[in-house]
């Protein structure tokens, strides 16, 4: 291990020192800009030429946005589980200049990858607006690269699917937040639910932060940071809360007023959504027997592994603090071990797509070893663990209740999910990479090589992997 962290450290002290260079700050980003924006344009000419039919779901997107396109909004494909909010936007957009077609379409996503750059850069400066210096505004260069070509999100904008919009209006309302505007967060929320329903969840995220946002600013003396971290703030809030209620019950009531005024225009949101789950019976809408809530724990140990993958920079540094961890609190750790392993035993759930839909990395994984031996499902938990402790330290100086917030939206999102599908860890991993401690020169860009090889490999494997199913003329072929 130690050798490992050797031959790193030599590496990356080197490209460090290539990385002092001077060079021109506002030059190079310029340069990086138009960079993305010719591999991106090339990649999507490439892609659009190589499937110019619809891709997997594209099956059902596209047609129904032809309709919306034509003024048709009483037809609906059954066979979609969403709502219309994609449909929506797309057909304002293309349909005055009659172009809606499936390349153009295609379009809306690859403007969606741009949009993502610009709101992962601006997250991240404010984020680190108390360290700008001269290496933090090369950092904040790497990280919106990183992040933006973050492999499941950046192939999808090359198709016509909910999720590059649904991480549009997400990173929009996180941005928003950051800049206080209410109203504007409301807002976006609510288009972000007409895009895809789980997104009510990201919203409820960001109502509780607010909430400890005006909690935080009514307490008597300013806490430190370090405080805030640690459970003491879960009792710092409590004691602010019984401060106002002794204050009298008129004095509390008022209180209670504010904090509704100020969460209002969330709440209208939440309730509009509470409104329509009532009214339709369900989150889904359309054919449900695909999307039965369940009970899937392991979801949590698979998302686990997904961060692994694509920030190994970040947990390799956490190995030796967990293994001594392990030795320090053996007890607890075989307790919670032998948790992990009856979860893994009762709680291996298997969808019938991943069975059947040779299309998805998911279905060789699970075919090939998951449900092939049955102990290699319990050999992967050392993985669990390591990735767990890592990711539980990487987010360890966020507020406590902050914390507590994104461990439970997550479970949320993912918890209640048969299906094992990359695309739902999207927004769970990129809340978690946007909330991380400032990281280490070497870890971006190790982080930077890392996106580039995977990108890289699955392009390759979609160019390259051709197959034909017997129902379907189109050609077939493997992602996320």
């Amino acid at each position: 291990m130690r050798g490992v962290f050797w031959i790193i450290t030599i590496i990356t002290k080197g490209l460090e020192a290539l990385v002092h260079v001077e060079l021109d700050y506002n030059g190079f980003t310029k340069f990086l800009f138009y960079t993305f924006l010719a591999s991106t344009a090339l990649l999507f000419w490439y892609l659009n030429g190589i499937q110019p039919e619809y891709y997997i779901d594209e099956a059902f997107h596209v047609p129904q946005t032809l309709r919306y396109c034509a003024w048709n909004f009483t037809e609906w494909d059954p066979k979609i589980t969403t709502l219309p909010g994609l449909y929506f936007i797309t057909s304002v957009i293309l349909s005055p200049f009659n172009l809606c077609d499936i390349t153009y379409m295609r379009g809306i996503s690859v403007l969606g990858a741009f949009i993502n750059l610009y709101l992962f850069f601006n997250i991240i400066k404010e984020n680190w607006m108390s360290q700008m210096d001269w290496w933090n505004k090369w950092s904040i260069i790497g990280l919106t690269h990183n992040l933006t070509l973050f492999p499941p999100l950046y192939f999808w904008s090359f198709f016509y699917y909910t999720d590059v919009m649904s991480v549009n209006m997400v990173l929009l309302m996180f941005y928003l937040h950051q800049r206080k505007h209410t109203m504007m967060v409301a807002l976006a929320g609510l288009l972000a639910v007409l895009i895809r329903q789980t997104n009510i969840i990201w919203l409820g995220f960001f109502t509780i932060e607010r909430a400890l946002d005006i909690f935080d600013s009514r307490m008597k003396e300013p806490v430190p940071p370090k405080k805030l971290s640690t459970s003491l703030h879960f009792f710092l809030i409590w004691r602010q809360l019984m401060y106002e209620l002794r204050k009298g019950p008129l004095c509390f009531v008022k209180f209670v007023a504010q904090i509704c005024g100020s969460l209002l225009p969330y709440l209208t949101v939440c309730l509009m959504f509470v409104t329509f789950v009532v009214w339709n019976g369900g989150i889904v809408v359309g054919d449900r027997s695909a999307h039965v809530a369940t009970i899937h724990v392991c979801q949590i140990f698979y998302f686990s592994t997904f961060v692994s993958l694509f920030s190994w920079p970040y947990v390799i540094p956490h190995w030796q603090t967990c293994l001594r961890f392990l030795r320090q609190h053996w007890i607890f750790a075989s307790g919670a071990i032998a948790l992990m392993a009856a979860i893994i035993c009762s709680n291996t759930l298997v969808h019938p797509y991943i069975l059947a839909d040779n299309r998805h990395y998911s279905f060789y994984v699970w075919n090939r070893y998951m449900g092939r031996y049955a102990e290699f499902k319990y050999l992967l938990i050392p993985i669990y663990c390591a990735s767990l402790f890592a990711m539980s330290r990487n987010i360890a100086h966020l507020r406590f209740l902050t914390q507590i917030n994104y461990v439970i939206c997550v479970c949320v999102v993912l918890i209640p999910q048969l299906l094992v599908e990359p695309r739902y860890f999207i927004l769970p991993y990129i809340f978690y990479r946007l909330n991380m401690k400032r990281p280490e020169r070497w870890q971006i860009l190790c982080e930077f090589f890392t996106i580039h090889a995977i990108n890289f490999l699955q392009i390759t494997i979609f160019a390259t992997k051709v197959f034909y199913w017997k129902d379907q003329p189109y050609a077939q072929r493997i992602s996320w």
